[in-house]
């Protein structure tokens, strides 16, 4: 895959897959592309049933996880997440604030069996421009990264680091280019296709429980298990940091397979905070049904089916710049 970066786009111009995956899963490199992006980004409307042996080869486990992941999807130069140094961040004077749209849409919640999903009912119903962005895009689907908690210890969940410094969860929010592209499916797969925004979330038995937080654990508690759905009415903004100015925006990939390098990422170094015991109501629902024989993808300290530790580790940075919007937080 080559990858093109200037100040202001992320360029995606080609994706390869290994013959491993096709032989595998015996299936060929369109039909499986077809089936993750359908089942990731549109399943509501075609009403596919989630299962995580249908995600070929890939999970979150020893044996098919995310040091495993390279052995089936060509891994490049552009991949997320990444660990931002700081004094090494380039501060753009024409990086402007987000234009967010914060008003209530219907969700649709889906335990996927790795995750729990929230996704839009209407798919152009939020516009998010500015900021980096050179185009309209808009709100697709959130999910979290979480770890597991032990003893009232958590195993730090995110996914992007600071100076090295990792927080318990991480909170992303999918875009898709409506200005470009006529379908989510589409801008997947392409240059400038997708833009994540994500929220560092801290955890910690000394914060007061966020109460805006207690609406995510309420749907996390509707789908227990896989296949589980449940409908919410929210704005999917609703847990951002009190500071949008300012944000960290550079060129990467989707952190879960196919891995793809077309997202323009745009992270809040303010997190929110949550309780401790917030954090822990995240470990509630499971990777399989307990009815079903499937082996589970997912096993805390414990041995317990729950969805948890679900992060990739950074990647390299590989020359690539890392702007920001501010020149210090104060």
């Amino acid at each position: 895959m080559l990858v093109r970066q200037t100040s202001r786009k992320c360029f995606f111009v080609s994706r390869n897959i290994s013959s491993k995956l096709i032989s595998s899963s015996k299936i060929n490199t369109k039909s499986y592309f077809n089936f993750f992006f359908n089942t990731i980004f549109d399943f509501q409307r075609k009403n596919i049933h989630l299962h995580h042996r249908l995600y070929t080869d890939w999970d979150y486990s020893k044996e098919h996880g995310p040091e495993r992941w390279q052995d089936t999807w060509q891994l490049k130069n552009y991949q997320s997440p990444i660990n931002i140094v700081t004094q090494s961040v380039e501060y753009d004077n024409n990086l402007k604030p987000l234009e967010i749209m914060r008003k209530p849409i219907n969700i649709h919640v889906r335990n996927l069996g790795f995750n729990i999903s929230f996704l839009a009912d209407d798919l152009k119903s939020l516009v998010l421009r500015g900021g980096p962005l050179n185009y309209n895009y808009a709100f697709r689907e959130l999910h979290f990264h979480w770890g597991e908690v032990v003893k009232n210890q958590c195993n730090l969940g995110c996914e992007h680091s600071f100076d090295d410094k990792r927080y318990a969860a991480e909170l992303h929010l999918v875009h898709w280019n409506t200005d470009l592209y006529e379908t989510d499916l589409q801008a997947l797969r392409s240059k400038d296709g997708i833009t994540v925004l994500g929220v560092m979330i801290d955890a910690s038995d000394s914060y007061e429980p966020n109460k805006e937080f207690n609406v995510i654990i309420d749907a996390f508690k509707k789908v227990l298990y896989p296949h589980d759905k449940h409908m919410i009415n929210i704005s999917p903004y609703f847990l951002f940091p009190s500071r949008v100015e300012n944000y960290y925006t550079y060129c990467g990939s989707l952190t879960i397979p196919p891995l793809s390098e077309n997202v323009t990422w745009v992270l809040f170094p303010d997190p929110i905070q949550i309780s401790l015991d917030q954090l822990k109501s995240l470990n509630i629902t499971y990777s399989v049904d307990p009815n079903s024989n499937s082996k589970p993808i997912h096993l805390t300290s414990d041995g317990s089916p729950i969805i948890t530790n679900n992060s990739r580790p950074v990647q390299p940075l590989n020359n690539r710049v890392v702007r920001s919007s501010f020149k210090s937080l104060i």
